[in-house]
């Protein structure tokens, strides 16, 4: 099927008119799909892997988005 196959829109307004449980398993499924897709280059993917077992091993730290801004706009200033 491709997308001219259906109306994207129609598709979205069904799937977010369903029910949390529903829409949440959607959304799991097509993040999957994109991690299994081919597009992104080995590098990438390990770099990610990475960085995300540092993050879990308490090796890195996570910013707020406000932490982040103030920072630009202390280096903009």
């Amino acid at each position: 099927m491709t997308t001219a196959d259906f109306d994207i829109t129609s598709v979205l307004q069904n799937v977010l008119s369903l029910p949390r449980p529903e829409r949440s398993y959607l959304a799991e499924r097509l993040l999957v799909s994109l991690e299994n897709d081919d597009e992104m280059p080995p590098q990438w993917r390990e770099e990610m892997d990475a960085r995300v077992q540092r993050r879990e091993r308490g090796e890195t730290r996570a910013y707020s988005h406000e932490e982040v801004m103030a920072e630009l706009d202390a280096v903009i200033a």
